[in-house]
């Protein structure tokens, strides 16, 4: 049989048991104390990063320690001899395995064993989810619809790289899949509660609550926000399917015939589940549609109470249907998906299709809303998204004005003047003036030429009202320029990461702030 060939098998049919704390602590003892880490993973396949392993010819490799029995089980997800694992694995941990239902004998290959789920390292955490499209014996498996998906995909690492790491009392992880994020919040939260429609990813999630040992995190099954109706958090993530089908195939991954209706009914469902101060955090692909961006529809999902809320998008990738469709084709899209894909972007008269995370927060007390959107750049972490909320809000309260002229900015290491200069009476002149800047925003902004001399006196020690001054005095900037419209042009300025200011200083790209 081809390795490649599609057979009906129930390798997905079994799923561990939920077994007791005892057991799920004696498994977590025999993974550890047989390297099954991280780190213990690469060093015995030899490779420096798990995402540059290959299993596709396990048997290559020859068995000698518990950790390679381990591996071809949980790692490869490949038939193993039972005489070579019972003789390979300490004592009573085959039994052990066998009895929480993560071994499996096959009834087609006697003497043969197999993973019901993988077992892989994310985030610092054991995780146990369904194993993927390949078989034990090679051959290429069905996945079913209610497949829970590892927590080391790139599109997991980002949503969880997007997440604070601050204190809060309670969290809710909408959709946690494996249970990752909530795993996560653990560490900073009170107390965690973990929701998923299916009962699949509700016992994969609960079984890795129990492996890791912990008691402030609770897992419930239901629909979005309805297993913990008449609760109210401080803290709510989702990273929510998001891909346009008319027919679900995977509930993971399909999202309506338009890929918002889950990100949109979480959306709606804030006012009565954020608490103020509150802030949710999603990533998912969402679309700018004629006359009205993605933020702005967020901001209507909302409803009444929506002048309660802010709301930011930190883009990681803004690109247009035909562009974004040519790579998906790049990818094995079939010709059907991409012409269902088209049809439905010309429906909804979609403009760019955007890939970020969402950012919302309930207001503490009265204030006017903001809504935004900044593009991630090099170094860009989920700090920097709320950073930029928390500049926003600074300069946009009353004396918000006042705060901007003494600030004491200076240029951004990487920003950079692009000019063009068109030839007049025989000699070049600068016509035109753009700033830009790379990290952690990508941004740029075309300016007059006396603002390039501005910014090329802020050096962290003059204030920015010193700096009106000077340029007034100079003849620098045009007559009738207000102090008041002078400090609009820091607020701007500072938020598209050209000026820094060392009263909100920007978080570093490897998360701590530039003066620690």
């Amino acid at each position: 049989m081809s390795p490649t060939q599609t057979v009906a098998y129930p390798w997905h049919q079994t799923l561990p048991r939920l077994g007791t704390s005892e057991e799920f602590a004696a498994l977590r003892r025999l993974l550890q104390e047989s390297g099954y880490t991280g780190e213990g993973i690469c060093k015995r396949v030899n490779v420096e990063n798990l995402l540059e392993y290959s299993s596709t010819s396990p048997k290559a490799r020859h068995m000698e320690q518990p950790l390679d029995a381990l591996i071809r089980l949980f790692f490869d997800c490949a038939l193993v001899e039972e005489e070579v694992a019972a003789r390979l694995l300490p004592s009573g941990a085959l039994p052990l395995l066998e009895s929480l239902d993560l071994v499996v004998r096959d009834p087609e290959r006697p003497g043969m064993l197999y993973a019901s789920a993988a077992i892989l390292m994310a985030r610092g955490f054991l995780t146990v989810c369904d194993r993927g499209e390949r078989a034990p014996d090679g051959t290429k498996s069905e996945l079913p619809p209610d497949v829970v998906y590892p927590a080391i995909l790139d599109t997991t690492r980002r949503f969880l790289e997007s997440l604070p790491d601050t204190p809060c009392d309670a969290m809710l992880d909408v959709g946690t899949g494996t249970g990752i994020a909530a795993l996560m919040g653990t560490r900073q939260a009170r107390h965690v509660w973990a929701t998923d429609i299916t009962a699949r990813a509700v016992r994969f999630a609960e079984i890795n609550r129990r492996l890791a040992g912990l008691d402030n995190m609770t897992v419930l099954e239901g629909d979005l926000y309805a297993p913990v109706e008449g609760l109210t958090f401080d803290r709510i993530t989702i990273h929510p399917p998001y891909v346009p089908a008319k027919k679900s195939k995977f509930l993971y991954r399909d999202a309506g015939e338009d890929g918002e209706q889950i990100i949109r009914r979480a959306v709606e469902g804030l006012p009565a589940m954020l608490r103020p101060g509150g802030r949710f955090y999603s990533l998912q692909l969402a679309t700018d549609r004629e006359n009205e961006s993605f933020e702005q529809r967020v901001r209507k999902w909302l409803g009444p109470r929506q002048a309660e809320f802010d709301v930011l998008m930190g883009a990681h990738s803004i690109r247009p249907p035909a562009e974004f469709l040519a790579d998906a084709m790049v990818r094995k899209a079939t010709d059907r998906e991409g012409r269902n894909f088209l049809e439905l972007w010309e429906e909804t008269k979609t403009t760019y299709l955007v890939y970020g995370t969402l950012l919302i927060e309930r207001h503490e007390t009265p204030r006017p809303p903001l809504t935004g959107r900044a593009l991630s750049g090099k170094g860009y972490t989920g700090r920097h998204l709320e950073w930029q909320l928390e500049w926003q809000k600074a300069v946009s309260c009353a004396d918000g004005h006042e705060m901007l002229l003494n600030c004491r900015p200076s240029l951004a290491p990487d920003c950079s003047l692009h000019t063009v200069s068109r030839m007049r009476e025989g000699r070049f002149h600068m016509e035109e003036f753009m700033l830009k800047s790379q990290s952690p925003f990508r941004s740029s902004f075309r300016c007059e030429g006396w603002v390039t001399q501005v910014l090329s006196e802020c050096d962290g020690i003059r204030t920015w009202r010193e700096h009106f001054e000077r340029a007034r005095s100079g003849g620098l900037i045009p007559e009738g320029i207000p102090a008041k419209e002078f400090a609009g042009l820091l607020s701007l300025l500072v938020s598209l990461a050209i000026l820094r200011v060392g009263e909100l200083p920007m978080p570093a790209a490897d998360g701590t702030d530039e003066d620690e």
